[in-house]
């Protein structure tokens, strides 16, 4: 981009690389990642938070399968003792 200025012949003129300048702000735009918006932020969240309280709850459905199959064994061998 160039400026050219005379005070005698009271002109300025002004010349400028168009193609450059485009070619530039789309490696530009390349360059950067795409911003998320609060939505896709929010949906992230709500999907990361379902997915541990299934985890959670998944865990407590096994722990309590263990504990009764525990029970069932401990009372199989109590019947077998007596």
């Amino acid at each position: 981009m160039k400026l050219k200025f005379s005070l005698k012949k009271q002109e300025a003129s002004l010349e400028a690389d168009v193609e450059k300048l485009v070619e530039k702000g789309m490696d530009l735009k390349a360059s950067q990642p795409n911003k998320k918006t609060r939505y896709q932020i929010r949906q992230e969240e709500k999907r990361k938070n379902a997915e541990l309280k299934h985890k959670h709850d998944m865990m407590y459905l096994f722990i309590g399968i263990g504990v009764v199959a525990v029970l069932i064994v401990l009372c199989l061998v109590m019947a077998a003792l007596e």
